[in-house]
């Protein structure tokens, strides 16, 4: 069964109280965790108090996640791949009069039914040292080594290349880019320095450039001098920052780079749009043999 609608007999709370809500994995349950954290979006804050429970991969660990949900029942949601495992958690709630929701069962089962292939039922595929592994971990490497202009002379060997003036966001950018498999070189702007050679030099669509409503930038690096006990320079003044906002614009235009507006956006959504603008859908391929 997929999800139960079973009556929830945890005893009531006021409106301010989270709703306890397990999530079970029989993995590291990354998965589950960005599914669960995407549909808590939905709700008010303070709606769920989610607790994660990964490597519930057999009935030891079951029993010991049960028996913390039973001790203050709520709502359970699992992402399992072993076919024992998805009876025996509807089976448990049933008889705690708890609901519980399948998060992966009905996507698996319409894949399965719609390709004519049954699945592998195996959680180890899932974080496999394979070819697909050491690329990411090499894309990493790749863009940390080129971070905040370092690494110019092989700036052409990335994927991407982010550029802008300072605080734009480029390093923890590049850096969630990388996670996903692409190496990343990010480069810092200055209206008062030359940008670098190896820039200019390189060819449309590889780079994107990094703007911010220059009001809101003038603010986060106000906090940066104040956090730092920086010198008082005109790095924060609201003008100086505006013609240097205005100074880069020019520059991308002369780099016939896409512009990419970052101001009150999240990394995750800076990074999808990198990748839009781009045109790119997966990493290139490991260019090395195992890790480097």
């Amino acid at each position: 069964m997929v999800a139960q609608r079973n009556r929830i007999t945890t005893p009531k709370t006021a409106a301010t109280v989270p709703a306890p809500l397990y999530v079970l994995s029989d993995s590291t349950g990354n998965l589950a965790r960005h599914m669960v954290t995407t549909y808590l979006t939905q709700f008010p804050d303070g709606t769920f108090a989610a607790q994660m429970k990964p490597f519930v991969n057999e009935p030891r660990r079951l029993k010991k996640a049960f028996d913390a949900i039973s001790a203050r029942p709520g709502i359970v949601l699992h992402a399992v791949v072993s076919p024992e495992l998805k009876r025996e958690i509807p089976a448990l709630c049933g008889r705690l009069e708890i609901a519980c929701c399948d998060l992966t069962g009905p996507a698996m089962e319409f894949l399965a039914s719609a390709a004519h292939v049954e699945p592998l039922q195996d959680s180890r595929r899932l974080h496999r040292v394979d070819n697909a592994y050491c690329g990411r971990i090499n894309a990493m490497s790749f863009t940390l080594d080129h971070d905040d202009g370092l690494g110019q002379d092989s700036l052409g060997e990335a994927d991407i290349v982010l550029t802008g003036v300072s605080r734009t966001g480029k390093t923890p950018t590049s850096i969630y880019l990388a996670m996903l498999g692409f190496r990343v070189a990010n480069v810092s702007l200055a209206a008062q320095v030359e940008p670098p050679r190896h820039l200019l030099e390189l060819a449309p669509g590889k780079v994107v450039g990094l703007i911010i409503d220059p009001r809101q930038l003038a603010e986060i690096r106000t906090r940066r001098q104040t956090s730092w006990r920086m010198t008082q320079t005109n790095y924060s003044d609201p003008r100086g920052v505006q013609a240097e906002v205005e100074w880069s614009r020019r520059l991308f235009a002369k780099l016939r780079c896409p512009v990419l507006d970052v101001t009150d956006q999240a990394i995750e959504e800076t990074a999808a749009r990198v990748l839009d603008l781009l045109g790119l859908t997966q990493p290139s391929p490991c260019r090395e043999e195992g890790l480097s």
